[in-house]
C-alpha cells in the first residue's frame, strides 16, 4: 500500500471559464489522494485525530504540462518519498484517463498535537517509516521563498467557510486567493506551469488577512499573505505561453 492511484472525476465545480480544473481544484484532489494513502497506510487523520494528532501541510510544488477538463478522470498516483524527524516528503504522478502522465507534485507535511499545536517527532512514530520508498519525483522540491515588498492589495477577515477541520484556513483557500490576483485574460493567454506554496503560521478565525504580490521575473510571481502583520504564508505561481 505504500504506492497507490487513486481516480478522480473532474466536475462542473472544479473548473473554472474555460472548462479546465482550477489550481484550488486540483490542489484538492492532491490532497484527497494523500489522504485516501495515508488511510491505507494506517496513518490517516481518523486514526490521527482519535489521539488528537492531525497532518499538516508545510509546503507544496505542483508542475502540470496539462490542467485537464471537466468529465474527464484522472489518475493521482501517490507516495511518501522520506520520513524525517519533523516532516515528511509525499510525491504525486498524475496522469490522465489514457494513463499519459500530465503533472507532478512533491509536498512536505508535519505532524501536529491538536493541544499543543507543536509538531510530533516522527521517528518516535511506530510503522511509519516502512511506507518510505525512497522514490523522488522530477520535479524541484518546494523551494524556500523570500520576501515580497510592495502594497497590500487584497484585505479581508477570515471567515467561516475558511476554515478547516485542524481549524485554520485551508489550503484551497490559499491558493484561491492567490488565483484571484489575475485577470481572465492572463489565464486565457498563459498557462501556469508550476504554483507552489509554503506555510509558515496558520491563520484561524477573525484574523485580517493581507495579500501581497510582485512580478519576481516575467511571467514568475511571488506572494505573500500576512494575518495581522505577520507572514502567515508565501507563494509562487510561474506561468509560460499558451501554445
Amino acid at each position: 500500500m505504500s504506492r497507490k492511484s487513486y481516480s478522480f472525476l473532474i466536475q462542473p465545480k472544479d473548473v473554472d471559464f474555460q472548462y479546465r480544473i482550477t489550481p484550488a481544484s486540483l490542489t484538492n484532489i492532491l490532497l484527497a489522494a494523500s489522504g485516501k494513502n495515508a488511510d491505507d497506510n494506517g496513518f490517516g487523520l481518523r486514526d490521527l485525530n482519535s489521539t488528537d494528532h492531525s497532518w499538516v501541510l508545510l509546503s507544496l510544488a505542483v508542475e502540470m504540462d496539462v490542467f485537464p477538463l471537466q468529465y474527464e478522470t484522472i489518475h493521482v498516483e501517490t507516495w511518501v518519498e522520506e520520513v524525517r524527524r519533523a516532516s515528511t516528503i509525499r510525491n504525486f504522478q498524475i496522469s490522465n484517463e489514457k494513463n499519459e502522465p500530465i503533472g507532478k507534485a512533491c509536498s512536505i507535511w508535519a505532524m501536529i498535537d491538536l493541544n499543543t499545536r507543536r509538531a510530533k517527532d516522527l521517528l518516535a512514530l511506530d510503522g511509519i517509516h516502512a511506507h518510505a520508498t525512497g522514490e523522488a519525483v522530477s520535479i524541484e522540491k518546494p523551494i524556500r521563498l523570500g520576501t515580497v515588498d510592495g502594497q497590500c492589495y487584497e484585505s479581508f477577515k477570515a471567515k467561516y467557510s475558511h476554515i478547516d477541520i485542524n481549524n485554520h484556513v485551508s489550503t484551497i483557500h490559499y491558493v484561491e486567493w492567490i488565483c484571484n490576483y489575475f485577470t481572465i485574460m492572463q489565464f486565457q493567454q498563459k498557462n501556469i506551469a508550476r504554483f507552489e506554496i509554503n506555510f509558515i503560521n496558520e491563520i484561524v478565525f477573525g484574523d485580517e488577512v493581507c495579500i501581497f504580490a510582485t512580478e519576481f521575473e516575467k511571467d514568475d510571481f511571488r506572494f505573500e499573505i500576512r494575518k495581522n502583520d505577520t507572514v502567515a504564508c508565501r507563494a509562487r505561481i510561474k506561468f509560460n505561453e499558451v501554445m
